[in-house]
């Protein structure tokens, strides 16, 4: 039958490359941009009206860039550097020791430095220093924690930050792959912001690329002799296309995948079944605030906190000196869960309020936004990760079905997936297969 259907949608099919890629996020792009400089015909295909996926940068909010999606690289050894440096782009690495405020389970709300000074266990929860404990194939981080002794305040702060950044509660995550991962990871150390917006990285994979922006993927046939695509208008009703090509890459982020919008045959179960109930697009979403003035001090310097209320993680994305104080609080899980149960306006007010709490003072909001990853038809949830009882579903996705290879933060290793670096090594990754199996 897909046989048979391949060859249909092949006949029918006026665009024809040699290789089509899925999507025009950060791992396409790379794919489809070293497919294209090993000589083949690339179309990318993207339902967005614009590059970039998950990476979403905003100019209307303040002077300066402001990150609705993808905000940081990830360590200094990250893949995304040698990109950065080709294109010159500016700089500036985000330090936290002194620069950020950390509310402890007592209400102390002191520097990181100082709070790590004054409170062994907190330090732990930052070094995510574990012993050498293996954890239990179905054993979630927070059974593991208390396992190997970890106190009910470390649980917590460990719920706050680094859990929450991992894009859920820490009963949803995978011990054995967040084990795997902080042993693993080659990015290096420090966080840095691109002063002039992260959206430079994926207008530069594209420059010169044929992507077909507003084009929703509906239905992908595999077959011995390729594979053949059907694709509409994303914005509107109209016309199929057909398309063909030798080789896919399927670069649909984890939750495009898992909602059945788009038709596999052979199906998705066959194909990667087993992979995508191993793995969950994690719920998360930001709300970002233009503040009539700054929450602290400017004086001191303070560009991020980590509160106890929801959402946990803020941070400004201001440059220093800028009149326009732009913060941005960031929360997963059950959190960012109950928040958008609010609706914008009230989960707004609600979430303000852990801020105002670590602030110790009311602030006014000049212009607020809830940018819901889970309510975004083309991510449907922030990032991936592992649950309990399936580590290995990442390599699992990963794996080529050829004439189908298969790229995005959810088929990256463990040590830098759900980050645009390992978003671009799971491109590359996936365009060496697809050479390698076309004989380019």
């Amino acid at each position: 039958m897909a046989v048979d259907r391949a060859r249909e949608i092949r006949n029918a099919a006026t665009p024809t490359a040699d290789a089509l890629v899925l999507g025009a996020g950060v791992a396409g792009l790379e794919a489809g941009r070293a497919l294209r400089d090993a000589g083949l015909r690339v179309v990318v295909l993207e339902a967005r009206d614009r590059v970039g996926g998950r990476v979403w940068t905003d100019r209307s909010l303040a002077p300066h860039p402001v990150e609705l999606g993808a905000e940081v690289v990830h360590g200094d050894r990250a893949d995304t550097w040698g990109l950065v440096r080709r294109l010159g782009l500016r700089t500036r690495r985000w330090p936290k020791q002194d620069e950020s405020l950390v509310q402890l389970e007592d209400g102390r709300v002191l520097t990181m430095r100082a709070a790590r000074a004054a409170d062994p266990d907190y330090d732990a929860t930052r070094t995510m220093a574990l012993p050498g404990v293996a954890p239990g194939h179905d054993e979630d981080l927070d059974a593991y924690l208390r396992r190997v002794g970890w106190t009910g305040d470390q649980r917590r702060h460990v719920r706050r930050a680094f859990a929450n950044a991992a894009g859920d509660d820490p009963q949803r995550l995978s011990a054995a792959a967040i084990v795997d991962g902080l042993t693993s990871d080659d990015a290096g150390e420090g966080d840095f912001r691109l002063p002039d917006g992260q959206d430079a990285l994926p207008l530069a994979l594209a420059s010169g690329l044929d992507v077909r922006l507003g084009v929703a993927v509906t239905r992908v046939v595999a077959g011995p002799d390729g594979v053949g695509v059907v694709t509409r208008p994303a914005a509107a009703d109209g016309p199929a296309t057909r398309w063909h090509a030798r080789a896919a890459v399927v670069a649909l982020p984890l939750g495009v995948l898992q909602s059945g919008v788009v038709a596999f045959e052979p199906g998705l179960d066959d194909l990667k079944g087993d992979a995508l109930a191993g793995l969950r697009m994690g719920p998360v979403i930001k709300l970002v605030y233009r503040l009539a003035a700054p929450p602290f001090d400017p004086g001191a310097g303070v560009e991020a906190v980590y509160a106890r209320g929801a959402p946990p993680m803020w941070w400004t994305s201001s440059p220093p000196g800028s009149d326009t104080p732009i913060w941005t609080g960031f929360v997963s899980g059950d959190g960012a869960a109950d928040l958008l149960r609010l609706g914008p306006e009230v989960a707004l007010r609600r979430a303000l309020s852990a801020l105002e709490e670590a602030a110790g003072r009311p602030l006014a909001v000049v212009e607020g936004r809830v940018v819901a990853w889970p309510d975004d038809p083309w991510a449907r949830g922030g990032y991936s990760h592992v649950v309990p009882g399936h580590h290995g579903a990442r390599q699992r996705l990963a794996a080529p079905t050829p004439p189908l290879y298969w790229a995005g933060e959810a088929t990256a290793p463990e040590g830098c997936a759900a980050t645009v670096h390992g978003a671009v090594r799971s491109g590359a990754r996936a365009a060496r297969e697809v050479l390698a199996a076309l004989g380019s």
